[in-house]
């Protein structure tokens, strides 16, 4: 769901987002989710359920909490600018505040390097929630056909919808409401 508002983001400040940077970004974001519920399995055999439970449950009220207080963690970083050590991780977080930076020649397009770095920073999320989701094994290759075409199509969505908004609001907390729902649904489901 992020891709879909920061793809939004995008194309209201003109930047174009070409099917196959659509493609490498969901590619990406599957990608980490795939890493994430491999590593979720493994643990699983380690740790209780009741744990996983209150941990997913966590993690994603963590993501959703964070998506809602972007707006002032950006206003915040912009007055009070970090020096982050490494250049590329000092990219991949200013674009998780400001998706705009992704287009670093400025020219408007988003190229497949750039598609890259963009990705890894919406996909952070992918990487922590895919721990707590509880999928079981059978079910892991449906969840990431699924999330693999789910993104995509998002990503396209949202470069659509930020084209024809004309008005520069920013809707990137509806990702938090629905993750912190997503996170409720997921306690109150599985209790």
């Amino acid at each position: 769901m992020d891709t879909f508002f920061a793809a939004m983001g995008c194309s209201m400040n003109g930047i174009f987002i070409p099917k196959r940077c659509a493609l490498l970004i969901s590619l990406v974001g599957t990608a980490f989710l795939a890493v994430s519920l491999s590593g979720a399995q493994l643990l699983g055999n380690l740790l209780p359920e009741l744990v996983f439970r209150y941990f997913g449950f966590a993690i994603l009220f963590l993501l959703g909490s964070s998506q809602l207080m972007k707006e002032f963690l950006t206003i915040l970083f912009r007055k009070h600018r970090p020096h982050w050590n490494w250049k590329a991780l000092g990219l991949v977080i200013d674009i998780c505040f400001d998706e705009t930076l992704a287009d670093t020649d400025h020219s408007k397009t988003l190229s497949l390097g750039e598609a890259a770095v963009y990705a890894a920073a919406f996909s952070l999320d992918s990487l922590a929630s895919g721990l707590g989701a509880g999928v079981q094994k059978t079910d892991i290759p449906v969840c990431l056909v699924l999330t693999f075409c789910a993104g995509f199509l998002l990503t396209l969505s949202g470069a659509k919808c930020g084209k024809m908004c004309h008005h520069k609001k920013n809707f990137s907390w509806l990702g938090g409401v629905m993750l912190l729902m997503l996170a409720f649904c997921r306690l109150i489901c599985s209790t």
